[in-house]
């Protein structure tokens, strides 16, 4: 009987503290990761010097080429404008157009080399054989040439 006093007694007790349990609240859910900020990635900005009190290259102190290599100064590379037209021929229906020593038909494109030695890619756009003229363009931009006499 003994045994069957105790046994209810534990299941009373645990009972008990499941029923108390029961009616506290839950725990709150634990909050979630803090929102992290957005880093901005740094942004490099390369002031080049024009003379020497202005700075100078820390591996070649006694060096100009930082001065002369300055990209700011430095010309924008080749132009529509050093192109030459040298000749149209054919017919309408298959006209051709020599620019530069490089013969194209409308839709041609290539690379033409300039009197300085460098060389630009253009596209021939137009070759109008009784005006003399032809529409090149490169770089986003067109240009018309004429022949010249």
């Amino acid at each position: 009987m003994k045994l069957r006093a105790h046994t209810l007694q534990c299941l009373l007790a645990a009972s008990l503290a499941l029923a108390v349990a029961g009616l506290s609240p839950l725990p709150a859910a634990p909050p979630g990761p803090p929102a992290k900020p957005e880093i901005q990635p740094a942004v490099s900005v390369f002031a080049y010097p024009d003379n020497p009190s202005e700075g100078r290259d820390p591996f070649f102190p006694g060096s100009s080429r930082v001065f002369e290599n300055n990209p700011d100064k430095q010309s924008q590379g080749p132009s529509l404008t050093d192109l030459t037209l040298k000749s149209i021929l054919g017919a309408p229906p298959r006209l051709f157009a020599i620019i530069n020593n490089h013969t194209f038909a409308v839709g041609d494109d290539g690379d033409v080399i300039l009197k300085d030695g460098q060389r630009l890619h253009i596209r021939c756009k137009d070759i109008n054989s009784k005006n003399g003229t032809v529409t090149v363009e490169a770089g986003g931009t067109s240009q018309t040439l004429h022949l010249s006499p």
